[in-house]
């Protein structure tokens, strides 16, 4: 008896595994490359296309870009401490054209500026049922999102993705997204100039 139960929790925790890794496979496009010890980033507030919902989204996404990209060895410019020089027009419409890139990017000293947007933030139910006996609503939080890396020297795209993850929370979809897409950058060797 102790063995099919042990096989049946097996079976049902396999399937929560396989049914919430993810939503969407990585989309990344990478041009060039960034060494992250000596070039600066400035990630900016990210585009909230859900903030009818009245969440924060874009600002949830933001701050998890910044703190993912430091905790991966990466030198960010926290846009907080540069507010005084940053245009606030361009910031809150979540619209930064190439010029107000290279223009700004220079005054604040950022090699790279980061931003994006949040399309997909939402709460879904299903319910769930194993050989007909056991059934149960599952709450799944979904976070799509969208960035760039634009070089604050040409005012091209340097990198691009787009990522879609489901989990238990808002913030474990958005982490686990966010994580993978700042994995997706590729990243200068050390030894190369």
């Amino acid at each position: 008896m102790k063995a099919i139960a042990k096989g049946t929790a097996s079976l049902i925790l396999l399937f929560f595994i396989m049914n919430l890794s993810c939503v969407s496979e990585t989309s990344f496009f990478n041009r060039g490359s960034v060494d992250r010890k000596i070039d600066k980033i400035a990630v900016l507030p990210f585009k909230d296309y859900n903030h009818n919902e009245g969440n924060n989204s874009g600002e949830l996404a933001r701050n998890i870009f910044e703190s993912t990209l430091l905790r991966k060895g990466f030198n960010v410019i926290e846009i907080e401490k540069t507010a005084v020089v940053v245009d606030f027009d361009f910031l809150e419409k979540n619209e930064f054209p190439s010029k107000w890139i290279t223009e700004t990017g220079s005054v604040i000293g950022a090699d790279y500026m980061l931003y994006g947007s949040v399309h997909d933030y939402r709460t879904y139910q299903s319910s769930t049922s194993f050989l007909y006996l056991f059934s149960w609503l599952e709450i799944t939080s979904s976070v799509g999102i969208t960035a760039r890396l634009i070089s604050c020297k040409t005012g091209e795209v340097v990198w691009s993705g787009s990522l879609t993850r489901a989990s238990y929370t808002f913030n474990d979809a958005a982490n686990e997204a966010i994580r993978e897409l700042v994995r997706t950058i590729k990243i200068r060797p050390a030894d190369s100039k």
